[in-house]
């Protein structure tokens, strides 16, 4: 009986032991262009339409345009109806924020401006689908390196 235990004890701790090891491996994105999830950014990667994460209606989402080409992807569905629409900035480093909500079946449009780091819209949702909001700075299309800036957004829409 005292074998048993101890066998048992000496598996668990082997056990445990590995479980800590597997833990402390790093992640590995398969996608190059992609970076890593940060502390600022818990989205991320969400740089490309097919790794956009899910925004629930009446939830608020913080994150951070990290970079000159960072380009942030969210998704979600909703019947027709009217999207509510608000981000700040929530940093004095402003940027050249822009913002565009497109229905998978036409993925354009004009984006629209954030201003002194406030920007508030209503938006008709005019099909049931999947709908696509993009955040991105200005700079985007520009090679300038930029300061991270850290936003706050929230999506009320029907489901």
């Amino acid at each position: 009986m005292k074998k048993v235990v101890a066998s048992l004890l000496s598996l668990s701790l082997v056990l445990s032991a590995s479980v800590s090891a597997l833990a402390a491996e790093p992640v590995k994105i398969s996608k190059s262009s992609q970076k890593a999830a940060s502390a600022n950014d818990p989205y991320e990667p969400n740089d490309d339409l097919p790794f956009a994460s899910f925004a629930n209606s009446n939830v608020s989402y913080s994150a951070e345009i990290g970079h000159n080409k960072d380009v942030d992807w969210f998704k979600f569905y909703a019947k027709p109806g009217q999207l509510n629409f608000a981000i700040s900035s929530l940093t004095s480093e402003k940027g050249n924020l822009r913002v565009a909500v497109f229905h998978e079946s036409k993925m354009s449009g004009a984006p629209r401006f954030v201003e002194n780091g406030k920007l508030s819209f209503t938006q008709d949702l005019t099909k049931e689908g999947l709908y696509y909001i993009m955040i991105y700075d200005y700079s985007a299309f520009d090679s300038k390196p930029i300061n991270p800036i850290p936003y706050a957004f929230k999506a009320i829409y029907n489901q």
